[in-house]
C-alpha cells in the first residue's frame, strides 16, 4: 500500500517491505531508497505489532555497510546499468565517464546497485567506477573540468593524432583539465589516467548557452544521424529512443528523465494544429498505444522529426512528405515543449 505513494516508478525508487515470522518472533525485512518511506514503514510496523515487538532488519539505502564511500565516478567512456546483478541481464541504461553515481548496496559477487544523477536505478559491476566519499565527489566537481562536445574522440598519450590512445570518450563526458598545449588540452580521467584531447572537442564543463537555443539542439541531434540503436543505450556511440533525446538535451545543459514515459511529463503540453505549424524545433513528439507511451522523437519544426529507430533518422507526420511514416502517424500521442 505504501509503494504507490513513495515509489510509484521502480526505475527511480526502490521500496520493499515485509513482516515475517521467524523462530517464533516477528522480523521486519526490506529496503528503500526513499528516506520518508523508511520512517513510514517502521511506524506501520510499530502500529501493527507494537514498538520493540519485532526485530528490525529494514535497510534505508545506501547500505550502512558501504560506510562513507557510497559514491562512484564513472571511469570508462560508457558503462552498462543492468536490471539484475549479472552480465547477461537486460541493459536498462548506460552512464558515461566523469558522471557521479550513488552506490546503494553491494552483493557478494561485486555488483553494486547504483543511482545516476538523474535518478535512474541499475546494477553495475565494480571496477567500472572509482569508489569515493562525499569529499571525493566535491573535489571532483570543484576541479577545473571540461565537457566533451565531439561524438567519440580519443584521448592520446601525446598531443599528436598518431600517438597511442589512452582511452575513448563520448559526448557529455567530464574530464579534469590539467593544462593546455597548443591545439590540445591536457586532461585526466576520474581514475587518474592522463593524456591529450583536441581543444576543439571540448568546452568548459559548465559552458552552456543561456537560454538554450533550439537550433543548437537540432544541430547536435543531426550530428548523430545514422548512429545505431541499442536497447538501454544512452550515449553518442549507440542509443535507444529516449537515450538519444536525453543525450541531446544533456549536451545543452537541459536535464530530462531517462525513459520516454518519464520525458512525456517534461515541459508543457502543446496541442498541434492540423498541419503542425505551431510546433517548434526541439519540441518532443511522443508515440505509443493503449494510452502507454513507448517512443520519443524531436521535432525539426513542424511535422518532421528526428528520432532513434533502428538508427538515428528523420521522418515526418505529414502524409505528403517523402519521409512520411504511416506507423508513427498512427501511434502519435502528444507533444511537449521543453525549450521555450
Amino acid at each position: 500500500a505504501l509503494r504507490p505513494q513513495y515509489a510509484p516508478d521502480l526505475s527511480l525508487n526502490l521500496l520493499s517491505a515485509e513482516l515475517k515470522k521467524e523462530d517464533g518472533g516477528w522480523v521486519l525485512k526490506g529496503e528503500t531508497t526513499v528516506p520518508d518511506a523508511a520512517q513510514r514503514v517502521q511506524a506501520l510496523a510499530d502500529s501493527l505489532l507494537g514498538e520493540g515487538q519485532y526485530r528490525n532488519e529494514f535497510t534505508r539505502l545506501p547500505d550502512p555497510a558501504l560506510g562513507d564511500s557510497c559514491y562512484g565516478l564513472v571511469r570508462t567512456s560508457v558503462i552498462p546499468l543492468r536490471g539484475e546483478p549479472r552480465h547477461s541481464a537486460e541493459q536498462v541504461d548506460q552512464n558515461i565517464m566523469g558522471r557521479v553515481l550513488t552506490l546503494h548496496k553491494r552483493n557478494d559477487r561485486g555488483w553494486y546497485l547504483v543511482q545516476t544523477d538523474y535518478g535512474y536505478l541499475g546494477w553495475v559491476i565494480g571496477g567500472t567506477f572509482v569508489r569515493t566519499d562525499r569529499a571525493g565527489v566535491d573535489a571532483w566537481e570543484k576541479a577545473s573540468r571540461v565537457r566533451v562536445t565531439a561524438l567519440a574522440p580519443m584521448i592520446r598519450t601525446h598531443p599528436d593524432d598518431q600517438s597511442e590512445p589512452v582511452c575513448d570518450v563520448v559526448l557529455n563526458a567530464l574530464l579534469k583539465l590539467e593544462g593546455k598545449r597548443g591545439e590540445w588540452l591536457e586532461v585526466s580521467t576520474p581514475d587518474g589516467r592522463s593524456g591529450f584531447l583536441k581543444a576543439a572537442d571540448a568546452v568548459g564543463a559548465d559552458a552552456y548557452a543561456v537560454p538554450p537555443q533550439a537550433e543548437a539542439l537540432i544541430a547536435t541531434a543531426r550530428s548523430m544521424m545514422g548512429i545505431p540503436y541499442l536497447w538501454g543505450g544512452n550515449s553518442s556511440k549507440a542509443s535507444d529512443c529516449s537515450g538519444f533525446t536525453q543525450t541531446v538535451f544533456k549536451a545543452h545543459g537541459i536535464d530530462i528523465l531517462r525513459d520516454a514515459r518519464q520525458q512525456a511529463r517534461a515541459g508543457e503540453a502543446v496541442v498541434p494544429d492540423e498541419n503542425f505549424s505551431n510546433i517548434r524545433p526541439g519540441d518532443l513528439f511522443f508515440f505509443g498505444s493503449g494510452g502507454r507511451i513507448t517512443h520519443v522523437g524531436m521535432s525539426l519544426g513542424g511535422a518532421r522529426f528526428i528520432h532513434q529507430s533502428g538508427d538515428v533518422r528523420i521522418n515526418s507526420l505529414d502524409p505528403a512528405a517523402a519521409d512520411f511514416s504511416p506507423y508513427r502517424k498512427r501511434t502519435f500521442m502528444q507533444v511537449q515543449r521543453v525549450v521555450q
